[in-house]
């Protein structure tokens, strides 16, 4: 593509040299920059693109994108702009031919439930008959392509050429995971999204955001830009979960069709008659279009606010609620939320991605209507992260499991043992019992040792992740893996 057609429209601040070039790819990072590409210099969080340019010169870039001033380069053409994120998300969108106005597209935003309402949404429109990409925390699936995912949101460069690749394999739908910080990032700038679902909002990410007020806005976002999308208005749908206590935030600031879905209050699409079970869960669902009983291969409550969710957003797309039902009788879940290990082990064994006080207190609370016995609970929290709700975190653990075994989960850059030591304050505030152990290893087979009969073990944070990261190094790791070795003597 012509540079010139390429930054049509783009508000550049200062243009240097040739626009008569043809750019042949487009890329942030100066190690994937190949023969006439165009060079996007971000300021990240750990390295600058502006340090790099001469190697992305080196490689074959022919033009830069660049924030700061720099000298001019023999035969570079270099563009300078206010912000050059929010700009590689510009032309990526143009470069890869506008991709989400091609299919219909689905956002998903909350702190927690993203990754299931999108297996939900996939397995119900392909039970429809609709081929469906999905983007997310757990795995990328395009066509018959599944690959395991680095971040919940990718970058924006990547997204364009994802949904482009979907596209050109003829999907219907794209759903996706919509982070916080890909808000933040303008990563989702210029996608032009169909319908987005808000789940629910708790006090995460700060490391990021800072406060809750700038997660809010941050999360808001996706509405903000529904609202800005050019498919057609009377097509588009903010469905949003009506008992979050920040609903009215997303619903003030909505310009299109309002569904609202909950439990506790008046809403469309509500459940009633809810039966929950260890292992599945059943409701009848009241919508515009009739009532329909519901069930559910997994247990809990959230869970019947995610199929909320879901069942809400299949309706604006025209699928009747006799495939939705038929859906999930099929559907077992997301990989690495609510799975259930069996070994032929006297005691439960549940392995879930609950990785925020949020989303412990929910799977914890759920289980404590199960346990005839003891819930033991095996949970580290990620490094680099928002440290302050490590105490908290520790006291859900403490209230409602009866022994916990504070471990490792990718501490990065931080101790281990530190990370260990401030989740134990928020235990001890509690009377229970704990250990602490950072090997995952030794934690899960200690756990399990602990277990008798009737017991619930969670091994909680990691759910189907593979690897274990530390400062300078990967180790393989899977929570599934580690049970199977440990249980059948391998």
């Amino acid at each position: 593509m012509k540079l010139s057609k390429l930054i049509t429209n783009l508000d550049a601040k200062e243009i240097i040299g040739d626009l008569n070039l043809n750019i042949k790819g487009i890329y942030h990072d100066s190690r994937e920059i190949k023969r006439d590409f165009l060079f996007i210099c971000i300021k990240g969080f750990t390295s600058d693109g502006h340090d790099f340019i001469e190697e992305a010169i080196n490689r074959g870039a022919i033009a830069l994108v660049v924030e700061k001033k720099i000298p001019p380069r023999p035969g570079i053409t270099i563009i300078r702009v206010d912000d050059s994120r929010k700009t590689l998300a510009i032309l990526a969108n143009r470069f890869y031919g506008f991709p989400s106005g091609k299919l219909k597209l689905i956002g998903v935003t909350g702190t927690n439930g993203k990754t299931t309402i999108t297996y939900m949404l996939r397995a119900i429109f392909q039970e429809a008959g609709f081929k469906t990409g999905l983007l997310g925390t757990a795995q990328n699936i395009i066509g018959d392509n599944i690959n395991s995912s680095k971040m919940t949101t990718m970058e924006s460069v990547d997204l364009q050429k994802t949904l482009k690749e979907m596209v050109e394999q003829k999907n219907d739908y794209a759903v996706m995971e919509v982070s916080s910080h890909a808000l933040q990032l303008s990563r989702v700038e210029g996608c032009d999204f169909d319908a987005a679902i808000f789940t629910n909002i708790s006090k995460e990410h700060f490391e990021i955001h800072k406060n809750f007020s700038n997660y809010l806005k941050a999360k808001k976002k996706l509405f903000l830009s529904l609202n800005r999308s050019r498919k057609e208005a009377s097509k588009k749908f903010a469905i949003i979960n009506i008992d979050e206590e920040h609903s009215k935030d997303f619903i003030d600031c909505n310009q299109v069709n309002l569904i609202t879905y909950g439990i506790e209050k008046q809403a469309e699409f509500r459940a009633k008659n809810i039966k929950i079970e260890l292992k599945s869960s059943s409701f009848v669902v009241e919508t515009p279009i009739g009532d329909s009983e519901i069930f559910l291969n997994f247990s809990g409550r959230y869970n019947i606010y995610n199929a909320l969710a879901a069942i809400a957003t299949a309706i604006t797309q025209g699928i009747s609620l006799d495939i939705i039902s038929r859906a999930f009788s099929k559907f077992y879940g997301a990989p690495g939320r609510y799975k259930l290990l069996e070994y032929g082990q006297n005691y439960t064994i549940i392995i879930d991605f609950a990785h925020n006080y949020h989303g412990l207190g929910n799977i914890l609370q759920n289980l404590r209507n199960f346990a005839p016995h003891n819930i033991i609970t095996v949970f580290g929290h990620g490094g680099e992260k928002y440290s302050k709700v490590r105490a908290t975190m520790g006291e859900v653990l403490g209230t409602f499991s009866d022994y916990v075994v504070i471990t490792a989960d990718n501490p990065k850059s931080e101790d281990p043992l530190r990370i260990a030591q401030e989740i134990e304050r928020g235990v001890k505030k509690t009377d229970k019992d704990y250990i602490i152990i950072t090997d995952r290893v030794k934690a899960i087979k200690h756990a399990l040792g602990k277990a008798k009969e009737g017991d619930i073990v969670l091994l909680a944070g990691k759910g189907p992740e593979n690897e274990q990261i530390y400062h300078n190094r990967a180790i393989h790791h899977n929570d599934e893996e580690v049970v199977r070795n440990i249980l059948t003597g391998r």
